[in-house]
């Protein structure tokens, strides 16, 4: 078995030369969960080392930032240190990660100040965020870039209220992506951390829910990771748990995966460390 558990070596948080670029961008949309009224949404992107050279397309992996974050965490780091942008360049010039564009967009809009600091007003907001996704960010990214337009080229993670907003992308875009990453994050389809006061009851209603939007046939691959020091653990490990019971990871082209760290705590500085061990192996 491999191991999913191997520090980023200190070299790759430094910058090298002739890496990739971030690009900003903004797209229309809605406010999809309430009045539907037009706002502007924001999202930075990740293009990799000869992307403007190259005439190939790429894969895509979509990021979600946690509770109170924004678009900027995972790329430019919530220090400035562009550490995710650096951790790429490493891998893809040293040969082991095939080059990939990263996009991280927000599932918070201009007026939603107030969920910042209210988890029960963020939730709603990544119950509603897979429309936004689909209507808007993902035919953006493939008109502007070169992408491999395709389920099976597209990846969606995200850390905290981001792994939510993964579970509930899984639930509602699993005919456009097949790979997920929730990390530190469980479903809230029973309830608000669900994952860890009715685990089986959150399975039994995932695979209710999928059958009924007609994706119960549908391959998968879900990579799940956590640290049994952070405040998420007891929620997604309960829920993993319960789903690999269900048989999740059983049958054609279906695969759940779980890692949790040893003293791993709910901070940007492991989900670098999950990215790096797991992103090679995610597509």
């Amino acid at each position: 078995m491999k191991d999913y558990t191997k520090r980023v070596p200190k070299e790759y948080y430094e910058a090298i030369d002739n890496g990739g670029r971030l690009e900003e961008i903004t797209y229309p949309s809605v406010v999809y969960c309430k009045d539907k009224a037009p706002v502007t949404k924001r999202a930075l992107v990740y293009l990799p080392a000869g992307y403007d050279e190259s005439k190939k397309d790429y894969r895509v992996l979509y990021l979600m930032h946690g509770g109170g974050g924004n678009e900027e965490e995972f790329l430019y780091g919530q220090d400035r240190s562009l550490s995710l942008v650096h951790i790429l360049d490493h891998m893809i010039a040293k040969g082991e990660l095939e080059p990939l564009i990263v996009v991280t967009p927000s599932f918070y809009y201009s007026d939603s100040q107030s969920a910042l600091h209210d988890i029960k007003e963020a939730g709603v907001l990544t119950k509603f965020y897979h429309n936004e996704f689909r209507n808007d960010l993902v035919p953006l990214i493939d008109s502007k870039y070169r992408t491999i337009a395709d389920r099976d080229h597209r990846a969606f993670g995200g850390f905290s209220m981001g792994g939510e907003t993964t579970w509930e992308t899984f639930l509602n875009c699993l005919d456009i992506v097949k790979h997920f990453a929730p990390f530190s994050g469980d479903c809230w389809i029973v309830e608000e951390k669900g994952g860890a006061t009715f685990p089986e009851k959150t399975s039994q209603m995932m695979k209710e829910y999928l059958k009924n939007k007609g994706y119960e046939d549908l391959s998968y691959d879900i990579f799940a990771f956590t640290g049994d020091k952070d405040i998420a653990f007891p929620a997604l490990n309960a829920q993993i748990r319960a789903m690999l019971n269900d048989g999740w990871d059983e049958g054609p082209d279906k695969s759940l995966r779980y890692e949790s760290w040893e003293e791993g705590t709910h901070c940007y500085q492991y989900i670098y460390e999950y990215i790096y061990n797991m992103i090679a192996d995610l597509f």
